[in-house]
């Protein structure tokens, strides 16, 4: 009988295997044909897709060679076309079409046994954590809405109910979309995920409008929403690496172009309709006095920009009325 000399292995975008085939000589061929020592049933490689070989000058190096195929192979993000010769480092996966091909040789060393997984205390501590720190952000916002205590017990249950049918449902979807793409669902990550994205948001509209109300910087008011949609932006980019983990460069990239053309898009709508980049015209949020830092605005500055503020929207009423008599 024969050695051993290597394994071939087959195995799908989930990382289920599909196919096995050891190696007892060298070289060995790859494709859909049954005349090749691993016959893959995928309709995007080659009756002959690859050639492998291991010369016996250099027992450490294998080579690839493509043959006839129009989609080539991939390695490390390189593609390599037909009739191409490439060197196979050891550990790397070879893609072809859409199969992922590892190769193991016999005197490679073999990794150390890995210990059974145990209970995930420390994930369910952050789980619970932001979960009860979500709820307190929820409390706290019902709370300042609410005129006194009945009103706010009457629209309690209907606000936690409502965030979590929300929550559920958001991390439900892209569990659902992790076990598609990765074979994994792992809907309490995108669960956590997805509690951080609410909490950086409102603690991100939180400072905004207290810097604004502190400091006099209007504008940090009127742009929070700019501050939201980046923390958005990075928790949608957080839940995509999640479903897709082998193409968070890509997804980083599509992201950042996603937002770097909405952004502008949007604030030109804003001005188109209302000749201004935000869509708030004042602070809406308002803070005790004592955290104001900014000195008090003299009386007379004061009215002086209420009256060309008032000239402003009597300007805008004036320009709404004709609109309406033209219609």
């Amino acid at each position: 009988m024969m050695p051993t000399l290597a394994l071939l292995e087959a195995f799908d975008r989930h990382g289920a295997l599909l196919a096995r085939a050891p190696v007892t000589r060298w070289p060995v061929t790859v494709g859909r044909s049954l005349e090749c020592d691993l016959v893959l049933d995928d309709p995007h490689v080659a009756p002959t897709h690859l050639r492998i070989d291991r010369a016996a000058d250099a027992p450490r190096t294998v080579s690839v060679e493509v043959q006839h195929t129009l989609n080539g192979a991939l390695l490390q993000r390189k593609r390599h076309a037909s009739g191409e010769r490439f060197d196979w480092p050891d550990g790397a996966p070879l893609e072809i079409g859409r199969t992922r091909i590892a190769l193991r040789l016999a005197d490679a060393p073999i990794a150390q046994e890995l210990p059974l997984p145990r209970f995930p205390w420390r994930t369910l501590a952050t789980t619970v954590a932001l979960l009860a720190l979500m709820l307190a952000a929820v409390l706290a916002a019902e709370w300042l809405k609410a005129d006194d205590s009945t009103k706010y017990l009457k629209a309690l249950p209907g606000a936690l109910l409502g965030i979590a049918l929300f929550m559920g449902g958001w991390a439900g979807l892209w569990a659902i979309a992790n076990k598609v793409f990765d074979g994994h669902l792992q809907f309490w990550r995108h669960m956590r995920i997805a509690c951080a994205l609410y909490l950086g948001a409102e603690a991100v509209s939180l400072t905004a409008s207290l810097a604004a109300f502190a400091l006099s910087w209007e504008a940090v008011s009127r742009f929070g929403y700019v501050l939201i949609t980046l923390v958005l932006a990075a928790g949608i980019y957080t839940h995509l690496a999640a479903v897709l983990p082998r193409r968070r460069t890509g997804l980083a990239w599509t992201v950042g172009a996603v937002l770097a053309l909405g952004l502008p898009a949007w604030m030109g709508v804003q001005w188109l309709n209302h000749s201004r980049l935000s869509n708030q015209l004042y602070m809406s949020s308002l803070f005790p006095p004592s955290l104001r830092l900014a000195p008090a605005v003299p009386v007379p500055l004061f009215t002086q920009e209420a009256g060309a503020l008032r000239e402003r929207l009597d300007r805008r009423a004036k320009a709404d009325d004709d609109n309406e008599d033209e219609e």
